[in-house]
């Protein structure tokens, strides 16, 4: 008997008319897991863990955490140290300090994309409310959308993935979305856009949401960051899970106190657990120096990796995140040869992404076994 396909909603009875059609259309987000693995590059982490000394200092930290209580709703350890990290002197430094009230976190960037989508969701003019944003880009942004009963609009990138800025301010205009997210460097494709585009939208679409997704900061140095101030419908957002904290599901936003006031309403009371703001804090705190010289490593293999994978034959995207997007022919056979013998990669092979494969940059090790398996 063939199992019901779970995206067209056969399986729910008479529970199916009551499920949006886009979500009954969608598949689930879904990881592959290989029998074994050798070299991890699917996931965009940072391939490399804590070293010893400070794992064991984190574990001393972590088991004084009272797990009998509530973790504190605020974050307000955890908080302090982002503001005082953002208002820290340097490049990236905002014209106005940052204060608390700026800040809300989220149990990974997902948590945030989903609590912007629901608090721009009001219907206007009798027309559901929009989100927009380029395509192929972070995969959540429509997951997000779909799942709070908003319509999510994609404006597709040129053939080599660079932004179309001229069919962005068309759709904005004719669509008047409330959100427009931009992946700063964009995952999967690696591009860093025009990071000015962004401060233009939010000055000419003062009632529109500008959301600078800067999840690859680590990687690219780019931040819309100094001149938050100026646009109060601007909002950052970053994580830390690609500079050596995935499994921590911590992210968090800077907006306006505005913005920020209205995120609370709908932020969960206790969405990020007291173990995770104790070792959030830890790593910000004791070991931001060694997760930014672990992204310069990838930064410099991202070069090393690329040219070889060139030099294989393969077209290689320009890349400002800890990603090579790369295109060859038949990408899902060779992304099967990879997983057979434990090289994961993700494969991106349909639509604009026919014949692409994303490989996170990893370490030599793990490099060197990508390029061996090839």
């Amino acid at each position: 008997m063939t199992a019901p396909d779970p995206r067209d909603g056969a399986g729910l009875g008479p529970l199916a008319p009551h499920v949006p059609a886009l979500l009954r259309g969608t598949a689930a987000y879904h990881v592959p897991q290989p029998p074994r693995t050798v070299a991890k590059l699917d996931a965009n982490e940072l391939p490399y863990g804590l070293p010893g000394d400070l794992r064991a200092e984190l574990g001393r930290a972590l088991a004084e955490v009272a797990l009998e209580r509530y973790p504190d709703a605020a974050a307000r350890r955890l908080r302090a140290v982002v503001v005082r990290q953002l208002s820290a002197p340097g490049p990236a430094a905002p014209r106005a300090p940052i204060t608390g009230d700026q800040i809300v976190f989220g149990n990974g960037s997902d948590e945030l994309i989903a609590m912007l989508c629901s608090a721009f969701s009001a219907p206007r003019g009798g027309r559901p409310a929009s989100v927009l944003a380029p395509s192929p880009s972070f995969v959540y942004y429509r997951l997000a959308a779909i799942a709070r009963g908003v319509e999510p609009i994609e404006v597709p990138l040129t053939p080599a993935f660079e932004l179309d800025e001229a069919a962005m301010l068309r759709a904005i205009d004719e669509q008047r979305p409330r959100v427009v997210f931009l992946a700063l460097p964009n995952n999967p494709t690696g591009t860093l856009w025009r990071m000015s585009f962004a401060t233009e939208l939010a000055a000419r679409h003062r009632d529109v949401v500008i959301v600078s997704d800067e999840a690859y900061l680590a990687y690219s140095g780019a931040t819309a960051l100094p001149v938050l101030a100026d646009h109060p419908n601007l909002v950052i957002m970053r994580t830390l899970s690609k500079i050596g904290m995935a499994g921590l599901r911590v992210g968090y936003t800077v907006s306006s106190p505005a913005i920020a006031a209205l995120l609370e309403k709908l932020r969960p009371p206790y969405n990020l657990s007291a173990l995770d703001q104790c070792a959030a804090e830890f790593v910000l705190e004791r070991a931001s120096a060694w997760c930014a010289a672990r992204a310069a490593e990838v930064v410099a293999e991202r070069s090393r990796l690329a040219a070889a994978l060139a030099a294989r034959g393969f077209e290689v995207f320009p890349s400002e995140a800890n990603l090579l997007l790369i295109r060859t022919t038949g990408a899902t056979a060779l992304w099967h040869r990879l997983a057979d013998v434990g090289v994961m990669v993700r494969l991106f092979d349909a639509g604009p992404l026919a014949g692409c494969l994303r490989v996170t940059v990893g370490t030599p090790a793990d490099n060197a076994a990508l390029l061996a398996a090839l």
